[in-house]
């Protein structure tokens, strides 16, 4: 078995954990072990990957730059295509629905997504730019489909760069905080949003590093008057919501190692918040996990790795993603799917599973 164990800061080799973590290691998670021998490669030229976990049974995905699945860099090349995942964590099989190789109908935009939802039978998508790169600054809106996939419409929820006034950039790469099949597992009937505040022009990790956060009710997703920032605290120490973007406030910051794109997952079992981003260099494999009993922290760091899989795939790795249906029952073995350039250009998975300090029951 090719297992790589990344630990806490302070258990962990400095080849490893190099970079100083922007918080303090978990009290926890003890370490988290990957198991390359399951490595999975599929849809070669194509990545990003966001996952979500429909009433359906199924995962729904999308991904940015190729053909999507049976297609490569040049087969079936869009700009952002959407895709199904059936079977389980060992044996499934991903279906291009809207874009990409031997799909049924076109995609719908450019652009990219690194947010999609699955909520009351209906797929939300965040459309991040209109190309690559840095277009990915310049808008942010939020579409939906009532067909599984196949066609989807905007919302009218948008967030463009001339919105905002300098020095606030706005920010970018919208992703949805998942909470379990469905949304089912959401704590107060809302949606929430993490994005990460824009400091530079170029496509690299943003210093400092500031994921901030958006949320609107269930019911009101598509309505733009609904969404509010988190923005602090009030004078009792409860959340502050705001409806101005120039509000709001980053509820995790990594000030020296800075941020890119994030995935969330509520964590059940755990009853804790895991938040994936990177830091120091785009696609280099240099991976955070952090988790907070809340949305708002307090955060702490689970891992915060320099080259991550180094030894079992090329070190080129820039966005993970906890596929939803595939935890275990007791919420400690996972798959973990993922992108990056070079070899990891492609849709990714790896299993793997956490180690407590002490029992989840305590």
């Amino acid at each position: 078995m090719a297992l790589m164990a990344a630990r806490v800061v302070g258990g962990a080799s400095r080849s490893d954990l190099a970079a100083t973590p922007p918080y303090p290691p978990s009290a926890l998670v003890r370490r988290v072990l990957f198991d390359f021998a399951t490595h999975r490669r599929l849809a070669p030229g194509s990545d990003n990957w966001p996952l979500t976990w429909a009433r359906d049974g199924l995962q729904y995905t999308s991904w940015g730059d190729g053909g999507g699945f049976g297609g490569t860099n040049e087969r079936g090349r869009v700009s952002n295509g959407f895709a199904v995942i059936r079977g389980s964590a060992r044996r499934y099989e991903g279906r291009n629905i809207a874009g990409g190789f031997g799909a049924d109908v076109p995609a719908p935009f450019t652009g990219k997504c690194y947010g999609i939802l699955a909520l009351k039978g209906v797929l939300y998508a965040w459309r991040t730019g209109d190309a690559s790169g840095e277009t990915a600054y310049r808008l942010q809106e939020l579409w939906q489909s009532r067909d599984g996939g196949r066609t989807w419409m905007a919302t009218g929820v948008r967030y463009a760069a001339r919105d905002f006034r300098n020095p606030d950039r706005g920010f970018f790469a919208p992703t949805f905080v998942q909470h379990g099949k469905d949304h089912g597992l959401a704590r107060d009937g809302h949606v929430y949003v993490c994005a990460t505040n824009v400091r530079t022009e170029r496509w690299e990790v943003h210093v400092p590093g500031e994921v901030v956060l958006l949320r609107a009710r269930e019911r009101e997703i598509a309505d733009p008057a609904a969404w509010t920032f988190y923005a602090g605290f009030d004078p009792r120490g409860r959340p502050r919501w705001v409806h101005e973007p120039s509000g709001r406030r980053p509820i995790w910051t990594d000030r020296t190692g800075g941020a890119m794109m994030v995935s969330v997952t509520w964590h059940p079992t755990l009853r804790r918040y895991l938040l994936i981003t990177e830091h120091g260099r785009f696609a280099a494999g240099n991976m955070g996990l952090f988790e907070a009993p809340n949305l708002w922290g307090p955060w702490r760091t689970v891992l915060y790795a320099e080259g991550w899989g180094k030894g079992h795939i090329e070190a080129s790795t820039f966005h993970w993603n906890f596929a939803p249906a595939w935890w275990s029952a007791d919420g400690l073995q996972f798959v973990l799917a993922f992108t990056g350039t070079g070899g990891n250009d492609a849709w990714n998975t790896v299993e793997g599973r956490i180690e407590l300090f002490r029992s989840k029951d305590e």
